[in-house]
C-alpha cells in the first residue's frame, strides 16, 4: 500500500525508484513536448522580472477532500471541497463523483456554490446533462482562490499518509484522478483552455531509495515516467524522475470555463453567504457545495484548514518548456512551472496561517533559489 506525505508538505519529489530502474510502463509522450535530452532555459529569478508576489489559501483537510450526499429537509446538499493542493488537478474527476451522486435525487435545477474551478466544472458538467444551472460565488474569476495554482497535473498536498484516509476515499480519489487526467489530456494544446504539456524533473541530490512504490494514482498517468540516477545528465542531481506533464494556465483556462457554462445556459452570479441558512434562502433544492474553505463556517466542517502558499510570478520566458521540484537543506522546498503569461515560483506549505500578506523573506527565498537552480544548469550546460 502506498504510504508518502504530499509532495509539498514533506519536500519529497517523487515516490523513490531503485537505481537499477531506468523506465517505466507509461503512455507515449505527447507530440508537442519536447525530448528531455534538448537543452534547458535557465529561468531569470531576478526582482527585476517579477511581476507580483500572491498568497493563496489552499483547502486541506488531514483525511481528504470531501465528496458527500447530505440531506437537509427539503434540500440535497452534495459537498465537494478540500481538494488541498489538488483543485484543479482532480476538477474533473470530483464533478463526474459529484454529479453521479445527484443522479438518483429527482431534480433537475441545481445551485453551484462556488466558482472557483471546482464550482465551474460541476456546472458545465450539470448543465451538459440537461440541468438547469445558477452557480454562486462571492468571487469568481480571475479573483478566485483556483487562479492563484500552480496547477501543474499532479496530486499534492491532499492528506495526512496513508493512515489518515478510508478506503472508500481511496477509491474516490483514485477514480477521481483518472477521470481527471483523461479530461485534461483532451483539451491539451488547446489554445483556448490554456493546457499543454511540458517537460517535468523531479530533483535531489540524495540517491533514491532500494523499492518503489508506485503513484497511488497509478503510473501510467505520467506519460515517459522514467528516472536517471547518473549525475552527468541532469546538472549534477543523483536521483531525478522526469515525465511529461500536464501543465493548465489558471487565467486561461478559468476564463475558458466561465466562457463554457455560459455559453451552456447557465447563469454566474456574485452572491455572498455568511452562514447555511442563506444557502437554503435559495430557491434551488439541489446544491453542490464546492466553496473550499467557506465550507468551514457554512456547514462547519472544522477539520478544514488552510495550507498557504505563496507565489511570485515573474515576466515570461518562452523558451522555459519544463518544470522542476526540488529541495535541498541550502535553499529549501522550490518549484517552478511556466505559464504563457509567466514563469511561476513556488515552494510554500504554511498549514494553518491563514493570512494573505505575502512574506518578504520567503519572497526573496524563493528568488534566490530559483536563481542558484538556474546558475547550476547554466553551467552545467556550458560544460
Amino acid at each position: 500500500m502506498l504510504h508518502r506525505r504530499q509532495l509539498l508538505r514533506a519536500a519529497a519529489l517523487s515516490p523513490a525508484l531503485a537505481p537499477a530502474m531506468t523506465a517505466l510502463p507509461a503512455q507515449a509522450a505527447d507530440n508537442h513536448a519536447r525530448p528531455f535530452d534538448a537543452p534547458y532555459a535557465p529561468v531569470l529569478s531576478q526582482p527585476s522580472r517579477e511581476i507580483r508576489t500572491v498568497v493563496g489559501l489552499r483547502p486541506y483537510r488531514g483525511s481528504g477532500f470531501r465528496l458527500e450526499h447530505e440531506k437537509f429537509g427539503r434540500r440535497d446538499v452534495i459537498h465537494n471541497y478540500g481538494h488541498g493542493g489538488c483543485g484543479v488537478t482532480l476538477s474533473w474527476g470530483c464533478a463526474q463523483l459529484s454529479v453521479e451522486l445527484a443522479e438518483p435525487i429527482d431534480e433537475r435545477r441545481a445551485a453551484v456554490i462556488g466558482a472557483g474551478v471546482n464550482g465551474l466544472t460541476t456546472a458545465l458538467m450539470l448543465l451538459r446533462r440537461g440541468y438547469e444551472v445558477s452557480v454562486y460565488g462571492a468571487a469568481l474569476p480571475p479573483h478566485t482562490t483556483s487562479n492563484i495554482a500552480g496547477a501543474y497535473w499532479h496530486p499534492t498536498t491532499l492528506y495526512d499518509g496513508r493512515d489518515a484516509i478510508t478506503d472508500e476515499f481511496a477509491r474516490q480519489f483514485v477514480r477521481a484522478a483518472r477521470i481527471a487526467q483523461r479530461r485534461f489530456q483532451h483539451l491539451a494544446n488547446d489554445p483556448r483552455y490554456g493546457v499543454y504539456y511540458m517537460r517535468y524533473l523531479g530533483l535531489r541530490d540524495e540517491p533514491p531509495l532500494k523499492e518503489r512504490t508506485p503513484y497511488f494514482e497509478g503510473d501510467d498517468l505520467y506519460a515517459g515516467l522514467a528516472v536517471e540516477t547518473d549525475p552527468e545528465r541532469y546538472f549534477g542531481y543523483g536521483y531525478v524522475e522526469r515525465h511529461h506533464a500536464l501543465m493548465i494556465d489558471p487565467d486561461i483556462y478559468l476564463r475558458a470555463l466561465m466562457r463554457d457554462v455560459e455559453n451552456a445556459g447557465g447563469r454566474i452570479v456574485q452572491k455572498s453567504f455568511e452562514t447555511a441558512d442563506d444557502v437554503f434562502d435559495l430557491k434551488e433544492k439541489l446544491i453542490f457545495n464546492c466553496t473550499g474553505l467557506g465550507a468551514r463556517d457554512l456547514f462547519g466542517d472544522e477539520t478544514l484548514e488552510p495550507a498557504r502558499g505563496q507565489l511570485t510570478m515573474l515576466l515570461p520566458q518562452p523558451e522555459v518548456d519544463y518544470g522542476y521540484v526540488t529541495s535541498s537543506p541550502e535553499t529549501g522546498l522550490l518549484y517552478m512551472f511556466p505559464r504563457k503569461s509567466s514563469i511561476l515560483l513556488g515552494g510554500t506549505v504554511e498549514h494553518g496561517d491563514w493570512s494573505l500578506e505575502p512574506d518578504e523573506t520567503e519572497r526573496l527565498r524563493m528568488l534566490s533559489g530559483h536563481a542558484m537552480m538556474a546558475q547550476r544548469i547554466a553551467k552545467h550546460q556550458a560544460q
